[in-house]
């Protein structure tokens, strides 16, 4: 679960700061694309972890040896330190509700000019 978190953190942070630059405003294309380059983040973070789902068992075994697999946001490394814990649920909640409040206020924004 950490990786899928980490896969999402990197580019939210990215969405983020540049909504920090914009101060604060949102565009229709940063609401639409930052779930979409969250979720393609936490999909390259567990690439590694595919192949137990195809049960292709040797193969995933293999690559849960190899720290080349590093490549795929550090998954090896956190594959050798990870423990389980409800706080990283806690956390892909608050970037979500983070992006909705992000929402919420350009459509508040929006609405409130003549």
């Amino acid at each position: 679960m950490n990786q899928i978190l980490l896969g999402s953190a990197i580019p939210f942070v990215v969405i983020m700061l540049w909504y920090a630059r914009r101060r604060g405003r949102a565009s229709l294309l940063m609401l639409v694309s930052a779930p979409f380059w969250m979720g393609l983040g936490a999909l390259w973070a567990v690439i590694p972890d595919l192949p137990r789902l195809c049960g292709a068992y040797g193969l995933y075994h293999r690559l849960a040896k190899d720290p080349r697999t590093d490549i795929f946001f550090w998954h090896h490394t956190i594959d050798r330190i990870e423990t389980d814990s409800s706080l990283y649920h806690v956390g892909l909640i608050m970037m979500g509700l983070l992006l909705l409040a992000a929402a919420w206020r350009e459509v508040s924004l929006r609405e409130r000019r003549p």
